[in-house]
């Protein structure tokens, strides 16, 4: 019973220097762990030195054109016009007349303007767009269909 007692009577201690170090190791945790993370959120950018908003368009001798014409009865066809002075028969020879172009030396980073008339749906665009990635051009503008201003193309990649 004299234990028993004796135990009820003794206060509970705390060990202080276990917990001190415990502190010591947060504080300099917390302190180096911000000097030891990278730039977060940083980027290198090549900006142009000259200044002034890039709105995507190119100036016409520094890329090639894909005109896409709507044609039938019910705008379920599509005439190819490529740079201006070819008409293409289909998609097929889109990709094999730049995969041509790409064995003569052109970039494959050349932007390449995509211009869809209104009436051109969605599908022409997009296969337009397939047939010149499958030839590894990776730079493509979209003209806004239905303006000629080409002023308006928008960078893709």
């Amino acid at each position: 019973m004299r234990n028993a007692r004796r135990r009820r009577t003794e206060k509970p201690r705390l060990a202080m220097t276990p917990m001190i170090d415990v502190i010591f190791n947060l504080l300099i945790f917390f302190l180096l762990a911000p000097a030891l993370r990278g730039n977060e959120g940083y980027l290198t950018t090549n900006l142009p030195r000259d200044g002034g908003p890039n709105d995507g368009w190119l100036p016409p001798p520094d890329r090639l054109k894909v005109e896409l014409v709507e044609c039938g009865a019910q705008g379920d066809g599509v005439t190819i016009i490529f740079d201006g002075r070819q008409v293409l028969p289909d998609f097929r020879s889109l990709e094999a007349e730049l995969r041509g172009l790409r064995a003569r030396g052109l970039a494959p980073n050349y932007p390449i303007l995509i211009a869809p008339t209104a009436g051109v749906r969605h599908k022409w665009v997009v296969r337009a767009f397939d047939a010149i990635t499958a030839a590894r051009f990776r730079k493509i503008c979209f003209a806004v269909p239905g303006t000629r201003d080409e002023r308006k193309g928008r960078m893709a990649s």
